[in-house]
């Protein structure tokens, strides 16, 4: 015998569909825009809004994705455990993310978190963005050593990338990863560190690298990426591939929110190399100086 829908279900569905109403209404679009959208039915979308649809969720997932909400704005309390974290979540899901790593340092404070960043600057970015050619340039005038995570990596397992993927696959450059940045951060308190451009992908890694080190993202057009490599002699990125610059671009796309985490954004297309490394210079001594200000 079917067991009737418990009452809470009722409710959250009918909040579901009131959020899925207000949210169209607010951008002006017709349910039947919605439906060409989110490539669900009207009739469906209709059952849905007045709470008589129980919608799957791929189906959640879709009508988010058209309505330009984050998934999580569709769930009862936007999926947190109350209200009042659920608004906490709204507040941040709709900064800036220029604003994002202010906020994270603002909450490091107020918890008391132990700063242990140091003098370590990170820069982070895709590759052919100029974290080497910068980084040592910029390590110069700092008077600090300079790091390539990929050749420390390289130098530790006694393999190049390529061969270690081959080997041990994703997980064991992730491992790698892992252990020359703690090898790094343990050995130097002031130091620059080019990370690889995929470090992004290994989150617990990445995390512990912002956490202890000041990033910054240097950021080049899709084009200066490409020619910048192929400069360099490897010419990979073109072989074989007539959609290399769209793959190179839905990259760009896909990291740009986890190398938005950096503490600061520089774009190396916007000026020649001797001027992107003046505002290098003073971008990393103001992170530096900011640091001594919150350790005092």
């Amino acid at each position: 015998m079917k067991q009737p829908a418990r009452r809470f279900e009722n409710a959250e569905i009918a909040d579901l569909g009131n959020k899925v109403r207000a949210a169209r209404a607010k951008i002006g679009m017709t349910r039947k825009q919605l439906a060409v959208a989110s490539d669900i039915s009207e009739r469906y979308l209709a059952q849905i809004e007045t709470g008589d649809g129980n919608p799957s969720l791929s189906v959640l997932v879709a009508l988010a994705a058209a309505l330009d909400l984050a998934g999580a704005e569709l769930l009862p309390e936007g999926g947190e455990r109350n209200r009042t974290a659920a608004l906490a979540a709204q507040a941040v899901r709709r900064l800036p993310d220029a604003h994002l790593p202010d906020l994270m340092n603002w909450i490091a404070q107020r918890v008391g978190a132990k700063n242990d960043k140091g003098s370590r600057i990170v820069l982070i970015g895709l590759r052919g963005a100029g974290k080497s050619s910068l980084g040592q340039a910029l390590a110069k005038r700092l008077n600090m050593p300079f790091f390539e995570m990929s050749k420390e990596i390289e130098r530790a397992s006694g393999a190049d990338i390529g061969v270690l993927l081959e080997m041990s696959g994703q997980t064991g450059v992730r491992r790698q990863e892992a252990a020359v940045w703690e090898t790094i951060r343990e050995a130097e308190e002031a130091a620059v560190i080019a990370a690889p451009g995929g470090i992004v992908a290994n989150t617990p890694v990445f995390d512990r690298v912002l956490a202890t080190a000041h990033g910054i993202w240097l950021a080049a057009d899709p084009e200066d990426h490409m020619a910048r490599v192929m400069a360099q002699g490897d010419f990979r990125p073109m072989a074989s591939n007539r959609a290399a610059m769209s793959d190179l671009k839905a990259i760009l796309q896909a990291r740009s929110s986890d190398y938005a985490r950096a503490e600061a954004r520089l774009d190396t297309s916007a000026q020649n190399f001797s001027q992107t490394l003046e505002m290098l210079e003073r971008c990393a001594r103001t992170l530096l100086e900011r640091n001594m200000h919150y350790s005092a």
